[in-house]
């Protein structure tokens, strides 16, 4: 870097840690530099808690807590910008920092290496995770450089992720990157097409969602940048503790988003009929599920989606409205009651939140709720009967032409049993979909 650059660099980070802003970095494939640069001016501590470089296959995977994918992708970022973002949250926790101050960023990158092969793709992922907000730049570099020039692209294209956050201004980026015609999409948390003319109003636990997608190019390489916005109630769902074995709903959260003019006004109490799951996608055999399930019990579904996990890494909120875009399709339908966005991983958590509720459940589900394994030594099977009990909880099991069905004397008195031949069941599932769509 030429040493008028090197020096803006310098201004540059000197002004990040003039912010409040306090990060944790996850960092691989190559950008990592930045790390060095952010610390070695001096006043590092007042932006960086802890930066990770997590390079091997395995490193990986130990920091997310599960297999990914692909390593190098716009959602692995996002991954790992979730768990620094969990990270920070912990480290920031007795210092004082408030939580709109505490960001993860992760970075994955694929740049130019010895003897690749011909048409391997240079790539790099930067995204950012805050209190309300999920964000990710995506870059493919196409121009012949060296590896430390692209390497140089990846640590700017990182600075500049957390300038943009702290306030600062972002570096030029070299050979015209990002400076072409910019174009930005906004939009809320309702479809566009169903903005016009309505009135919408904003309840407790809804989310507000600002979306925004924007392109910017330069000589033919193009960044691409993704944001989603959620207002606090959404938000505080990431940042409220976990299950305790003492108080199992202390602190459990709830945000409700009406897809239902007819529910909207209904208390998250008179919830009868819920349908956990992921729906990353949602697709039609849950559809198809829940029509079954809502005629049955003459009730409107709320599908019901925690935002964290117990053995992965929380839902970012990218991810959370591509999923909720896939449930608005079939906004003001007869069976559709809402969605409910939680922090209960768990169905004893999910029980507590839903008292006097039936829980929609494929046969693969069923017997995991009821053993004490799933809990991981949170609570045995007598307690989680008990509990099951108390809270008057049922659950509506679909079986599935795949899964051998063999529930257990105990647990079948929580059941009512759906057969393969009143569920169609065609074997569609929601991995299916996401890999055809990559």
């Amino acid at each position: 870097m030429a040493a008028d650059e090197n020096s803006v660099l310098i201004e540059r980070i000197f002004q990040v840690h003039e912010s409040p802003c306090k990060a944790v970095l996850a960092i691989t494939g190559g950008g990592a530099e930045i790390i060095g640069e952010l610390l070695r001016h001096g006043s590092g501590s007042a932006t960086v808690l802890d930066a990770v470089v997590p390079y091997s296959t395995g490193a990986m995977d130990r920091f997310l807590g599960r297999k990914t994918e692909k390593y190098c992708s716009e959602k692995t970022a996002r991954l790992m910008a979730m768990v620094a973002y969990q990270r920070a949250l912990e480290l920031s926790r007795g210092e004082g920092s408030a939580d709109q101050e505490v960001i993860g960023i992760g970075a994955t990158c694929k740049l130019k290496a010895a003897n690749e092969r011909e048409g391997r793709t240079h790539e790099v992922h930067v995204a950012i995770q805050t209190a309300c907000q999920s964000g990710v730049s995506t870059l493919e570099l196409t121009a012949a450089r060296t590896r430390e020039q692209e390497e140089k692209i990846a640590a700017l294209l990182i600075f500049n992720l957390l300038a943009r956050h702290c306030g600062v201004s972002e570096i030029v980026l070299p050979d015209g990157i990002g400076t072409g015609k910019e174009k930005r999409e906004e939009r809320s948390g309702e479809r566009r097409e169903e903005r016009s003319g309505e009135k919408k109003e904003e309840r407790g636990g809804e989310r507000k969602e600002e979306r925004s997608g924007e392109r910017r190019e330069g000589k033919g390489e193009v960044i691409i940048e993704k944001y989603e916005s959620v207002s606090s109630p959404v938000g505080n769902l990431l940042r409220q503790q976990s299950y305790s074995q003492d108080s199992p709903s202390e602190t459990l959260g709830m945000a409700r988003i009406s897809l239902n003019e007819a529910d909207a006004l209904n208390e998250p109490g008179n919830i009868r009929l819920v349908f956990p799951g992921s729906f990353d996608p949602c697709h039609g055999n849950h559809i198809f599920m829940a029509k079954q399930a809502s005629k049955k019990l003459d009730q409107p579904v709320h599908f019901e989606i925690s935002l964290t996990n117990v053995d992965k890494p929380p839902i970012d909120f990218i991810s959370l409205n591509q999923r909720l875009d896939s449930l608005r399709e079939y906004k003001g339908e007869a069976f559709m009651g809402g969605v409910c966005l939680t922090n209960a991983p768990l169905f004893l958590q999910k029980a507590a939140l839903f008292p006097n509720s039936t829980f929609i459940v494929g046969a693969d589900t069923i017997n995991r709720i009821f053993d004490a394994k799933y809990y991981k030594g949170l609570a045995d099977t007598s307690a989680i009967l008990k509990h099951f009990k108390e809270k008057n909880v049922r659950f509506m099991v679909f079986h599935r032409k795949s899964v051998e069905l063999s529930i257990k004397p105990e647990v079948l008195d929580f059941c009512e049993v759906i057969p393969v031949d009143e569920y169609e069941d065609d074997g569609t599932s929601s991995t299916e979909i996401r890999k055809k769509s990559e």
